[in-house]
């Protein structure tokens, strides 16, 4: 084909195409135009959205997250906002405190006390109003040593054979020990009136049955004189839980920032000492850091609780004093001393005046609320003289001791329990002859047998209807362990300096 006739048909193809178009209706070329351009517009609309879409999923999902991590972080602030709130509350009270379960005792409390203990000696500074005669003077309350008091409760039978005890008497501690614990409650607790433990047909149960904290401190003091704790010998348990239900029993007390009552109203102040006595020693044994914060808030309640006129103690807080319920705060604080508490000086000072206010003979003997000479209250007053500051070589205090060697041993075990431990300290010929008639008379009375009060002492004397049979087996085992339960005051020690608080 020709160049020419290829030409030729093109032209005519065109011209074709174009006579078509030109008789396409215009209607027609006008509805193809709008539905393309509308299935354009809709496929740029839906990719918008979709795009759309995409971008409001992703910013929910990444609002959604950072709430997530905003809550658990605000959790946490709260969690540990509440845990701080509640150090902050057991720091303000330093008594809010949860007792251990079973024998462990440990107390997670906030410690806010240094973990180093106040140097060893302890200086007082006695009031300038001493009523007391010449010989009087040397009650001044200068400087005492303290921490080593209960070490020989660490190695008891030997310590008893050499200084006085016997097998006889180390066995009668024995079996009162295992009558004391067969006679715990089930929650830790011991009570005077000691049938309540059922399937007990031991006689002479006490009266003072709300006297719990009083109760059970009888029960735990036994058990600590031979050095036996909740981390260490037989009765680790029966220790353990009296000791927690102490702990669990204590209040706060409001008038006393830091303080912890054990104050009952059938026990009184008797209870809160008792009780005081326990936590302290137990602490002073073990160095228990759980213990401290209690043990610090029983020694502090002691300290709020003294009449700040007279100088004593008695029933209630601030109440004007009698000799026998300052006796047992007294030796509470002795016992705070041993484990480093922290004790204001003036306490133990205005307490000297108490017993000032008491004595008769310049000081051989005392009376209970004023000046006399009962045996119980002179016995009691005479240990406190001694361990806070009499010299052994005191006129008065050497009287004294005279006095009870010629009353010897009583039926009443208040006054044998003191008057063992003056004469223990004192020494002499006079400790001698105490000890032989005392020892002797206590083993000789112990209960034997196969009975269930086995190992019990059948109470005699005043108050035997209160205390009953715990109260007077609690006492004959401390007085029988008085070989070894503190260290004589005056061992080892110069004739010219102050007696040691040990």
């Amino acid at each position: 084909m020709s160049q020419d006739n290829e030409n030729q048909e093109a032209v005519e193809y065109v011209e074709s195409k174009g006579s078509f178009l030109e008789r396409v209706p215009s209607w027609l070329i006008s509805m193809i135009v709008h539905t393309v351009a509308l299935t354009i517009m809709m496929f740029i609309q839906v990719d918008q959205q979709a795009k759309k879409a995409a971008v409001v999923f992703t910013s929910t999902a990444d609002e959604e997250v950072v709430e997530e991590e905003v809550m658990e972080e605000e959790e946490e602030e709260e969690l540990e906002m509440d845990l701080d709130t509640d150090d902050m509350e057991e720091v303000e009270t330093d008594v809010s405190v949860d007792a251990p379960s079973d024998v462990q005792v440990d107390v997670e409390v906030a410690d806010t006390m240094d973990d180093d203990p106040p140097p060893a000696v302890v200086e007082f500074t006695p009031l300038a109003d001493v009523k007391a005669a010449s010989s009087d003077n040397n009650a001044s309350i200068n400087s005492y040593t303290s921490g080593n008091g209960l070490e020989a409760r660490r190695n008891a039978d030997n310590v008893a054979m050499t200084s006085g005890g016997t097998r006889a008497s180390q066995n009668a501690v024995k079996q009162g020990l295992e009558w004391i614990a067969r006679h715990q409650l089930p929650n830790g607790s011991w009570n005077y009136n000691h049938c309540l433990v059922g399937n007990c047909n031991c006689a002479n149960p006490g009266k003072l049955m709300k006297c719990t904290n009083g109760a059970t401190a009888m029960g735990i003091l036994p058990f600590l004189g031979c050095g036996m704790t909740h981390k260490e010998g037989t009765y680790q348990k029966q220790v353990g839980n009296g000791l927690k239900f102490l702990v669990s029993s204590m209040k706060k007390e409001p008038k006393c920032p830091g303080g912890g009552s054990l104050h009952q109203q059938e026990g009184t102040m008797y209870a809160h000492g008792l009780a005081t006595i326990c936590l302290t020693e137990a602490y002073a044994m073990t160095k228990e850091k759980s213990l401290r914060i209690p043990a610090q808030a029983a020694v502090n309640f002691v300290m709020y609780a003294q009449d700040p006129v007279g100088g004593g103690w008695r029933y209630n807080v601030q109440q004007a004093g009698d000799t026998s319920v300052v006796g047992w705060q007294l030796m509470a604080l002795k016992s705070g001393y041993m484990g480093y508490l922290q004790i204001n000086q003036q306490v133990p000072a205005k307490a000297m005046n108490f017993l000032n206010s008491v004595q008769t003979e310049n000081g051989a003997k005392y009376g209970y609320t004023t000046p006399g000479a009962a045996p119980a209250c002179t016995a009691i007053a005479l240990l406190c003289r001694m361990y806070y500051g009499w010299k052994q070589d005191n006129p008065s205090l050497q009287k004294g001791v005279d006095f009870l060697d010629k009353m010897g041993p009583q039926d009443n075990m208040y006054y044998n329990y003191y008057a063992t431990q003056v004469m223990r300290h004192y020494g002499g010929d006079q400790w001698t002859r105490w000890n032989e008639r005392m020892r002797e008379k206590l083993v000789k009375n112990q209960i034997k047998g196969d009975g269930h009060d086995k190992g019990s002492w059948t109470p005699k004397g005043p108050h035997v209807d209160s205390g009953g049979r715990l109260y007077e087996t609690a006492l004959s085992i401390m007085t029988l362990e008085v070989y070894y339960r503190h260290q004589p005051i005056y061992k080892a020690q110069s004739m010219d300096k102050p007696a040691a608080l040990e």
